[in-house]
């Protein structure tokens, strides 16, 4: 079973044709993103994400020059901002979503991303269809025990 995120264009319209605008997509360990970082976040429009991960990536590379790393030990140096984003490709793609006007708009779990947007959507429609009850607004009553304070379970006398 996996998380998926489902957000939401800028809007608040209820329609069938807003649906294809949704965007959903799986929370987890990426490999994609953490085969090929720079062309994954090139194409989920990650900017400043990419930014940080080149800047990221020559400061380890001149670190691993100045430490004068052979080769396989420069290499493995060289992955570990891979694999954050591996990790992290979901967080990644949400905030830059959310800098696009995007709204979290839930998240299903389920097998498959087709099983994810039915359910979704199929609830979503639900809630359309149904408006939300009135609620009668509180009222406040008075207390008729004696205030009580302190530690103590009884008035003071």
């Amino acid at each position: 079973m996996n998380t998926w995120l489902i957000y939401q264009p800028a809007g608040d319209e209820r329609s069938i044709e807003r649906a294809e605008g949704f965007v959903t997509f799986r929370e987890g360990f990426h490999k994609i993103a953490f085969l090929m970082p720079v062309i994954w976040l090139i194409w989920r429009r990650c900017w400043l994400a990419l930014a940080l991960y080149v800047a990221v990536e020559i400061a380890l590379m001149a670190a691993a020059g100045a430490l004068r790393m052979d080769g396989g030990r420069a290499i493995l140096f060289a992955l570990l901002p891979n694999l954050a984003v591996g990790f992290e490709a979901a967080w990644l793609r949400a905030r830059s979503l959310e800098r696009r006007g995007y709204r979290y708009a839930g998240s299903v779990l389920t097998r498959s991303r087709e099983e994810a947007e039915i359910r979704f959507f199929s609830d979503w429609a639900a809630e359309a269809e149904t408006p939300p009850a009135p609620r009668a607004p509180a009222v406040a009553r008075p207390s008729t025990a004696p205030a009580v304070l302190g530690f103590f379970p009884e008035a003071a006398r």
